[in-house]
């Protein structure tokens, strides 16, 4: 089972759950984007996000990863958050807008 949504502070996330090893539970993951991935194993990422094995249903392992990738996001430094916005908003390559970015910091 997968999901994508999102624009989540200017990032998208792309998470996908499966029945764990021992067959009884349920294990996630999530990758958090710059932009929106057509799925979850299409997804480009900038990190990643393990949401656990021991859920009880694909759809608590979803919802639980879900909270977990929403939490990593709002502890990104505040200059993730706005170059994923202005990425969003601008429709800039990610490697240009590091670039700039980088420049634009070191010339304050």
């Amino acid at each position: 089972m997968e999901k994508v949504w999102g624009p989540v502070r200017g990032f998208y996330v792309a998470a996908y759950a499966a029945p764990a090893a021992d067959g009884a539970h349920f294990c996630s993951y999530a990758k958090v984007c710059w932009s929106r991935p057509d799925s979850y194993w299409d997804a480009d990422c900038a990190f990643k996000v393990f949401g656990g094995e021991k859920h009880r249903s694909a759809e608590d392992a979803l919802g639980w990863v879900t909270l977990e990738a929403g939490d990593e996001i709002s502890r990104l430094p505040s200059q993730a958050m706005s170059l994923a916005e202005q990425r969003l908003r601008d429709q800039v390559p990610i490697p240009r807008l590091f670039v700039t970015s980088f420049f634009r910091h070191r010339m304050a």
